[in-house]
Order: structure tokens, then C-alpha cells, then sequence
């Protein structure tokens, strides 16, 4: 058994207890409008790209359901869900000069591999639909190996390729179409056999939709039935992200004005209003979710809400965390996560649920540290569905590419049934402002900054609760961590039980028969 294989056996031991202790329930996938429903079946969850879902996420009661080693990372991809299937799309080899991986579907209720695809260059985040996934991949390796591909989503059989010289990308997949971008442009393709129905020539990026409407990162609206070019406000040089409700929202980065967030027309791409985020300093994560009535982002340590109507400040919540990957929502909680120190070779890799509507935080659930020295872990953006979140962690300020692939793991978080309180004196505070005033504009090209409310009421966590079912506490970052009888550490507002594998000391939890049998089973797996 190689070293990789065996970090990931034993991650897998630790585990044991919290998944025979816990279980789970499935709820079916339910897709509405655009896919947005029990699912995440594309990259940001659906095909207006909001990076939300219906679905709801564990409750305060977190525990790791299923934590394994991907023997790669996933630090470029997510993983989609859908029917209690997970896809990943993972990278073993990242380099300037090659690249290798594989996509592979797993059950969560049984914790099996279905199947894998490997030997093919990195895949890029698939997309589902058809009873296929769709995928690209980078690379310059053997052709069989590279190019477009469109597996069958049960067994993982190739149904057809496409050469690596079309260079597609960024599936999309909604109302039985499929969408990709390529060297030249944006194109409808054939679902089931890959030949071009149409194709735009000309734009250099993928696209989100809604309502017949295709809308390309680069500021250019198509007809999604034949291609044809709707409206084009490229020239701003923002990035069409996600639409929703009539609006389609861009984001300017900074390159050459002033960064902002702006709500666009669908119709005619005119600017609503537009808001220029108070960086201070802060590394800004420009991808946006939306939902609830609501515009999501996040900078350094900070989550904001905006008013999606008026672009007015709804609310801020500071973390004690680097928050460097963009948030998720699932129901009415938004999840973000990150690092909680933005020291590189500290923290743990951490993720934090908060109520959409007050902007105050739910539940903090930090995984523990790790035995990579020199890079603390952090946890990349959450997926939200089947009441589960799921989350993929790497070594966060690397600037080696195989340690993204070495030093990452995959990491399953669900409702567990033990009760564990502990502190909620974290330093966090949530300000909650007014809408006093409100942004708008009705010309094409004119954006009027808005202003923010000026008053504001501050709250904090509540003093800690004591302890009901724990093995040992440690203070660390002048926050106190409790430690579960399972695996890492935990720190929570409300409750957790934690179960962290690879990240701290292992402990059991089961019968000693039943792991046994699992570390049998995982042996001839190996």
C-alpha cells in the first residue's frame, strides 16, 4: 500500500465511529425552475449559477458523516450531487507542463465507489443532465485521454468524445440542452452525440441562463435557442456572473476602475444599481451568490448581504476566519469557509453556516489541524444537498502545485444525533443596517452609488454554554475548542459532534468488531 493510499486508509478508520453512530436519511432530488431544487448538478448548483439550493444543509448537530483521501485535490473543481450520488472531478497531477486525474461517482448512504474514470487530464467541474456527465478536461496528454467527454452517469462508460482541439468547456445543461464554451465561442451542442447545433463565435468565456437567455461572463447576452446576439455591454468590462428574478448580476474587479457589484436588466443589460464594496485591505472573493433576496460575497473576513432590489447594505458578519472561497446557500442558511488564521502554516480548515435573513451565524464547525506543517488546511467553497454539506480542503497559500494534490481531502458533513455545546465568545459580531436609502438607475451605462444606512445595531454570541458530552477542551486563537469523542475539534455556537479523520489524535467510537471489519474491507479495496 503507497503512503497516499495509506494516509487515506487511515482517515477512513477514524471515521468509522461518527458514521455508524450518526447514519443518515435521503431526501429525493427535486429539480424547479432552472434546477435549482435538492440538487447541485453544475458548477454554482444550477444553471443560473447562483450558487444556491432549495435544499436545506445539516442542522446545528454537525458531524463528519464521510471523510476520505482523494489520492488528488479538487482546488479548480466542485463536486455535483444529485440523487444521493456524488461525482468529483479530481486532479493527481497539476503542473505547468502535465496534468492527470480522474471523475468518479460515489455513494453517500453506503460510502462505496461506483465507479471512476481515470487515466484522462484534469477534468474540469462536470455538469449532469441526460443521465450523463459532461466534462472537459487540460491537458496536453495522449488524445484518448483529453478533450471533451460524456459519460453515462450510472456506470461511467464513455457515450462519446470530443477532440482536445474544440478546447469545450463550462457545461451547461438545462432544459434538455447542452451549452459548453470552446476555443472560438459559445455552443449548443447535441446531448446525446456531441455534433454542433449552433455556434457564436467570438466570446471567451462561459455563460449562466434563465428564461431562453444565455449570459456570457464577458458581458454578452444570447438567445439560447439559436445563438443570436441579445444585447453586449462587453465594454464595461465586468463579468456577467448569475441571474435570477428578471436581474442578471455583474461583477467588476478593480482592473482598470473601482471594483463593484452590479444588478443588470435582462433585457437590455442596463445597470439597476451598483455597489463598490469597502475592501480595506481585504482580499476580495468576486463570485456572488444569490438567493433569499439577497447578494452574497465575501472579503477576507467578512460575509455581506446585500438588498438584491436596491443594492443597499443588508447586513455584515465578521469571522475569525480567512474566508478566501465563495459562499454557497442552502435554504435559508448561508454557508461559507476558509482557514481560521491567515498565518499559512496555522489554522484549521473551517466552515460556517448563517441565517440568510438576520446574518447571524448558525454553527461554526472547525476540522482540527492537520500534520502538514508548513501549509495550514482550509476548506473550499461548501456544497449544499441532501441535507449535507460537502466540502473538499487543501493547503491554502501554496504556491507548489502538487501539494494541492498531495496535502486534500474530501469531507461529508451532516446532522449527527449527539448533543455537544460549547463556547460562543469568538471575537464575531453581526451589524445589521438599514435600508435607508435605495440605488437605482434607468440608463444604460450611468450607475449612481448607494448609500449605506447609518444606523446600525451590533450583536454577539451568547456566553458558553457548558459542555454535555466531551472528552477534553483546548484553547487555541482565544477561542475554545471542544473535543468530541470522535476525532479533531469542534467549536460551535449551538451544537456539533465532530469528526475530523486525519486531523488530530484517533479515538473509537463503535464496537471494536465492527471496525475491524471495516479495516478489512478497506484493505482489499487497497
Amino acid at each position: 500500500m503507497n503512503e497516499t493510499n495509506r494516509r487515506g486508509f487511515l482517515k477512513s478508520a477514524g471515521i468509522l465511529g461518527a458514521t455508524l453512530t450518526v447514519g443518515a436519511q435521503f431526501t429525493p432530488s427535486v429539480k424547479g425552475a432552472n434546477g435549482i431544487g435538492n440538487s447541485w448538478t453544475t458548477s454554482r448548483g444550477n444553471a443560473s449559477r447562483t450558487g444556491a439550493t432549495t435544499d436545506s444543509g445539516p442542522g446545528s448537530n454537525v458531524t463528519t458523516n464521510w471523510s476520505f483521501d482523494m489520492n488528488g485535490g479538487m482546488h479548480t473543481t466542485e463536486p455535483v450531487v444529485e440523487n444521493g450520488i456524488v461525482y468529483l472531478s479530481v486532479a493527481t497531477v497539476q503542473s505547468p507542463s502535465s496534468s492527470n486525474g480522474y471523475v468518479a461517482a460515489y455513494d453517500v448512504k453506503k460510502q462505496t465507489t461506483l465507479w471512476k474514470h481515470e487515466n484522462i487530464s484534469r477534468p474540469g467541474t462536470p455538469t449532469l443532465g441526460n443521465g450523463t456527465i459532461y466534462f472537459g478536461t487540460y491537458g496536453s496528454e495522449d488524445a484518448n485521454s483529453t478533450g471533451f467527454f460524456a459519460l453515462d452517469s450510472t456506470s461511467g462508460k464513455t457515450k462519446w468524445q470530443k477532440s482536445s482541439q474544440a478546447n469545450i468547456s463550462d457545461p451547461l445543461f438545462t432544459d434538455g440542452r447542452l451549452y459548453v464554451s470552446t476555443s472560438s465561442g459559445i455552443s449548443q451542442l447535441n446531448p446525446n452525440t456531441g455534433d454542433v447545433i449552433w455556434s457564436t463565435n467570438g466570446i471567451n468565456s462561459g455563460a449562466c441562463y434563465a428564461d431562453g437567455k444565455l449570459f456570457c461572463g464577458e458581458g454578452i447576452a444570447l438567445n439560447a435557442n439559436d445563438g443570436s446576439v441579445l444585447w453586449d455591454v462587453s465594454g464595461d468590462k465586468d463579468e456577467l456572473q448569475t441571474v435570477t428574478n428578471g436581474t442578471v448580476y455583474s461583477v467588476h474587479k478593480g482592473n482598470g476602475g473601482k471594483p463593484a457589484i452590479k444588478a443588470r436588466s435582462v433585457n437590455d443589460g442596463s445597470v439597476q444599481w451598483s455597489y463598490s464594496p469597502n475592501l480595506e485591505n481585504s482580499w476580495w472573493n468576486a463570485t456572488l451568490a444569490i438567493a433569499n433576496g439577497h447578494v452574497f460575497f465575501c472579503a477576507g473576513n467578512s460575509v455581506q448581504a446585500l438588498d438584491a432590489q436596491s443594492g443597499t447594505e443588508a447586513w455584515s458578519h465578521e469571522i475569525n476566519a480567512e474566508l478566501t472561497n465563495a459562499p454557497s446557500v442552502g435554504n435559508n442558511t448561508l454557508y461559507v469557509a476558509g482557514r481560521t488564521t491567515r498565518t499559512r502554516d496555522d489554522g484549521d480548515a473551517v466552515v460556517v453556516a448563517i441565517d440568510t435573513t438576520s446574518g447571524k451565524r448558525k454553527w461554526k464547525y472547525s476540522f482540527g489541524s492537520w500534520d502538514f506543517d508548513e501549509y495550514g488546511p482550509a476548506a473550499k467553497s461548501p456544497v449544499i444537498a441532501d441535507g449535507r454539506v460537502y466540502v473538499a480542503t487543501y493547503p491554502m497559500g501554496s504556491t507548489l502545485d502538487w501539494m494541492y494534490t498531495e496535502y486534500a481531502d474530501f469531507h461529508i458533513l451532516g446532522s449527527g444525533n449527539q448533543t455537544t455545546t460549547t463556547d460562543g465568545q469568538t471575537g464575531e459580531t453581526t451589524t445589521t443596517t438599514p435600508p435607508e436609502t435605495t440605488t437605482t438607475n434607468n440608463g444604460p451605462g450611468k450607475t449612481t452609488t448607494s448609500k449605506t444606512g447609518q444606523g446600525t445595531t451590533t450583536t454577539s454570541n451568547s456566553p458558553p454554554a457548558q459542555s454535555t458530552q466531551t472528552t477534553s477542551t483546548t484553547t487555541s486563537m482565544s477561542e475554545t475548542t471542544t473535543t468530541e469523542s470522535i476525532i479533531g475539534a469542534t467549536e460551535t455556537t449551538t451544537t456539533t459532534s465532530d469528526g475530523q479523520p486525519g486531523f488530530g489524535v484517533l479515538t473509537t467510537i463503535g464496537g471494536l468488531a465492527g471496525i475491524g471489519a471495516y479495516l478489512r474491507s478497506q484493505l482489499k479495496e487497497e
